[in-house]
């Protein structure tokens, strides 16, 4: 008995790690803040909106871990599909049921939550199955999805326009990390064809164009305030909570290339601490 529930808890614990659901969780976030940064009012709207965001970004974590696996097998053979916990096919056919969920989700928002969820969806399949390889149209791929999830909750709302700006925030964040994050993968992103700026100009070019990426971010935090009357505990996280965690995550890959694996750690608290300044500088 003591065994079977071992098994059960290795597999939940798999697929949690396959879903990654602190990232799925930081989706629904995002399209939460877009929501109300937006003006959107309706609870049941702004969590439909925020599952939606949930089950694509799930189904698209899958898939990337489906086709990455032989590369995983190399840079991560501890994830489920390399380490043999969950099988491929299993893991392909969940992913897709878990976009086709969301999608069908998105018929209960306005209709361009729709259209949105059902690119999005596409989006994350194929650049799973080969935009990945084309290095930085592909970085820019994951950086526009995660900035979507933004404008998702705008358009929920009704009012994508005010979200443009928080958007565009996690746009550059995600960009940057993405840069750092070839870095960290360069062995066996070289092995097999996957074209990222470490692979293809060196891990040095790649750390001047992530670390102007990310200073780019510090160069827009004080707008919101500055010129969008937010309030000053959005001013006061973006400072603490972002940039000074930006800085720092560019110290290490700076010292040793090697730590990008630690910067991209790092840069994911800024991801949630940015999100959470937005959402209570609007209110």
């Amino acid at each position: 008995m003591a065994g079977l529930l071992r098994l059960v808890l290795e597999k939940v614990k798999a697929w949690l790690s396959l879903i990654r659901i602190g990232n799925v969780s930081m989706m629904g976030l995002a399209t939460i803040v877009g929501y109300v940064s937006s003006g959107g009012s309706s609870i049941e709207e702004m969590i439909s909106a925020a599952m939606v965001a949930m089950l694509v970004g799930a189904g698209g974590n899958i898939v990337n871990d489906y086709f990455d696996r032989f590369i995983d097998a190399i840079n991560k053979p501890w994830r489920p599909i390399p380490s043999g916990i969950i099988s491929p096919s299993t893991a392909h056919t969940v992913s897709i049921g878990f976009m086709i969920a969301g999608t069908g989700l998105s018929l209960l928002l306005p209709s361009p939550c729709f259209i949105i969820a059902v690119i999005a969806s596409l989006l994350l399949y194929e650049y799973s199955r080969w935009i990945k390889k084309t290095g930085v149209p592909g970085n820019i791929v994951v950086a526009l999805l995660s900035g979507l999830s933004i404008l998702y909750g705008g358009f929920a709302a009704g009012n994508p326009e005010a979200s443009i700006l928080p958007s565009l925030y996690a746009f550059l964040l995600i960009f940057g990390r993405e840069i750092y994050k070839g870095i960290e993968d360069v062995e066996g992103d070289r092995k097999y064809g996957v074209h990222t700026v470490a692979v293809v100009l060196g891990e040095r070019a790649a750390f001047i164009i992530g670390t102007i990426i990310l200073l780019l971010v510090i160069a827009i935090s004080p707008i919101p305030y500055v010129m969008y009357g937010y309030n000053v505990f959005y001013l006061i996280l973006a400072l603490l909570g972002v940039d000074t965690l930006i800085v720092y995550s560019i110290y290490l890959v700076a010292r040793n290339p090697r730590n990008a694996w630690r910067a991209t750690r790092v840069l994911k608290i800024p991801l949630l601490t940015g999100l959470l300044a937005f959402l209570v500088g609007v209110l």
